[in-house]
């Protein structure tokens, strides 16, 4: 089965068998799942759940090849281009399709397929605080890269964990204990993700443009300063996370009346045996996605690629995250070939893949048995609407008709998502350009217009 945007609802195509269409017509909450943060649609935009037939003609792959030709005409750089037919897998566009190139932020793709195959969609990931048995207290990340620094908030994805209501727990389970100790050292325990923060192959100015900063659990907003997608990054951020749960400590002490002091004392390893005085959870799984995925969101991207890691028992580290994303890729049955992962983000310009097994992966993850991989259409930023698409093909054509992720790097350009035709076809896509630096909007410009002439 299928779930696609038609020129006004969410049709599904019954591949498989009625019983998985009949689960697949339910909401989220109906099948016992967390609903997504949403964004609200125009009245003609695409709607999940809808039901349809599959009977639309496949379009003529001659003259999609030459919409595509004629978009990049003239135009300076490398394209690559993508095109499937999402019912039968057929590939209707082969620019140069399977030769690999950078695909910037369009890898996130890859990571989120993979992190729907490998958790629950209502999985939360824990963040707590313990004593230690030298009487020390222990800040423990446990995968929350969006946690805030006030009281948790049940109604949001970043800031549904906040390190204010896990010092009042800390600080009460402290009281009912006995007599809390005259001081305390708080440490940050962030080993859940071994080795470099940083990845050696991304370029020094990332940090300095705030695309990302150390990847670290515990951590406060994705790395960033405030909990909106583009403000400063921070470095360091489990040392940041450490001082505003120490700040919240001191409070919740006055605030109680406990007459204790903290004091911020760096980073110390797990210790089996800690007793655990208090702990928040993140927002869902699924939740968490649709936040990286409409705002293109590089430190939880990364985040959840080593949570991947962890997941199928690897280490949290960088070089275990590229790793076990691309086994669980491979896993699913995509072709891999020319797939080199340098990061889970897409900032490195090292990365190869191509427009072949992003195109693939899609078409894939809509006719999939599994259910968890056919949410991934719906994480996608909606033309002219919602994410990086909010403020592109926005036009009558293409408003809320095209679900695509985008990518940009210095000389890279990418596109990659769904279309349905006029005729009611779902099709997948992916554009790759290359060596467009100094025609970064000429490059997207060009993006946009295939995946207009792809309606029809």
């Amino acid at each position: 089965m299928a779930r696609f945007v038609t020129r006004g609802i969410w049709a599904v195509v019954v591949l498989l068998c009625v019983g998985l269409v009949a689960w697949h017509l339910l909401t989220p909450a109906q099948r016992g799942e967390s609903a997504p943060e949403t964004v609200a649609l125009p009245s003609n935009a695409a709607q999940p759940w809808g039901a349809s037939g599959a009977e639309a003609p496949l379009p003529d792959a001659a003259e999609l090849s030459q919409a595509v030709a004629k978009a990049t005409e003239g135009r300076g750089g490398t394209y690559r281009v993508s095109v499937v037919d999402v019912v039968t897998g057929e590939t209707l566009v082969d620019r140069d399709a399977k030769t690999p190139g950078t695909p910037a932020s369009s890898l996130k793709l890859l990571t989120g397929a993979a992190a729907l195959a490998s958790f629950d969609h209502d999985h939360r990931f824990a963040t707590t605080s313990t004593l230690a048995g030298d009487g020390s207290l222990r800040l423990v990340g446990g995968g929350d890269v969006l946690l805030g620094d006030g009281a948790s908030d049940s109604q949001a994805v970043n800031g549904h964990a906040g390190l204010a209501t896990l010092a009042q727990q800390t600080v009460a389970e402290l009281h009912k204990r006995g007599e809390p100790a005259e001081s305390y050292q708080v440490k940050v325990d962030a080993s859940l993700f071994p080795g470099a923060g940083l990845n050696p192959d991304w370029a020094d100015d990332l940090i300095t443009t705030n695309n990302i900063t150390e990847v670290q659990t515990p951590a406060m907003h994705a790395g960033r300063q405030e909990a909106t997608p583009h403000s400063a990054v921070v470095r360091n951020p489990s040392n940041a996370a450490l001082d505003a749960y120490v700040k919240a400590l001191e409070a919740a002490a006055k605030k109680a009346g406990v007459k204790s002091s903290f004091t911020a004392a760096g980073h110390a390893d797990g210790e089996e045996g800690a007793q655990q005085l208090g702990k928040v959870e993140s927002a869902t799984v699924l939740e968490q996605m649709h936040y990286m995925e409409r705002n293109s969101d590089n430190y939880l991207a990364e985040t959840l690629g080593r949570l991947v890691a962890v997941k199928r028992g690897a280490t949290g580290s960088y070089q275990d995250a590229t790793a076990q994303v691309t086994a669980a890729v491979k896993e699913l049955g995509v072709d891999t070939v020319g797939l080199d992962m340098k990061d889970t983000s897409g900032l490195a310009a090292t990365n190869q893949v191509t427009p072949h097994t992003l195109a693939g992966l899609l078409q894939h993850a809509e006719t999939s048995p599994r259910a968890d991989l056919r949410e991934l259409a719906g994480l996608l930023p909606v033309a002219g609407v919602t994410g990086t698409l909010a403020q592109r093909l926005n036009g009558n054509k293409t408003k809320a008709l095209i679900r695509a992720k985008t990518g940009t790097l210095a000389a890279v350009v990418s596109l990659s998502g769904y279309v349905t035709t006029k005729e009611g076809r779902l099709l997948s896509f992916s554009v790759m350009a290359s060596d467009v630096k100094g025609a970064i909007a000429e490059a997207r410009g060009v993006s946009d217009k295939i995946a207009t002439e792809l309606l029809g």
